[in-house]
């Protein structure tokens, strides 16, 4: 999820005209030979202090050129540099665990794969949107308006990014729960 420094990021003044995104994806360590050993090492080593198997966290800074016609400013373009971190489990001892440990591990990383994966894109969706909306922003007689509208506006589909980051990660709670059950977490 996001931090709250994306909230306070900036406008700067740049000439770039689509998102640029940058994913770091980094893995943290699993021992252990059984379920139970997996899951009690994932609580001390996870992300979130263990409360979370994977995460992404979102970075989202805006960056807008604007120009003047006709006597009024207007943004000429707009570029959401996306950085984005994805953190997942990496087990440690693959090797030494039974066959049924080893298989149900893979489905459970896969998912937390496939679920970080569907963050990355709703925040790449949502830094196109962002664009779109900071360029069809209307013009307007003061710069320095503009850009404080355009402000407000970013913070504002920054947190609808968020509230459907929030929806995504609440629709799929039952989804986790019912895998890791069936693990044995």
């Amino acid at each position: 999820m996001a931090g709250p420094a994306a909230l306070l990021a900036l406008l700067i003044l740049a000439a770039c005209t689509s998102t640029e995104s940058g994913i770091t994806t980094v893995y943290y360590n699993v021992p252990g030979t059984t379920f139970q050993e997996i899951n009690q090492q994932i609580a001390i080593r996870g992300p979130q202090n263990g409360h979370a198997i994977g995460t992404t966290e979102t970075r989202m800074t805006p960056k807008v050129r604007t120009g003047r016609r006709n006597g009024e400013c207007e943004i000429v373009s707009a570029d959401v540099v996306l950085e984005l971190k994805v953190t997942l489990p990496r087990w440690a001892d693959i090797d030494r665990a039974d066959q049924r440990t080893q298989s149900g591990y893979a489905g459970l990383s896969d998912h937390v794969r496939r679920h970080e994966q569907r963050h990355v894109e709703i925040s790449q969706e949502y830094a196109e949107k962002i664009e779109e909306a900071l360029v069809a922003m209307p013009p307007q007689k003061d710069c320095r308006q503009l850009i404080a509208d355009a402000r407000v506006l970013f913070k504002q589909l920054f947190e609808e990014h968020n509230e459907e980051q929030r929806a995504f990660d609440l629709a799929e709670r039952p989804v986790i729960i019912r895998r890791l059950s069936a693990l044995g977490f």
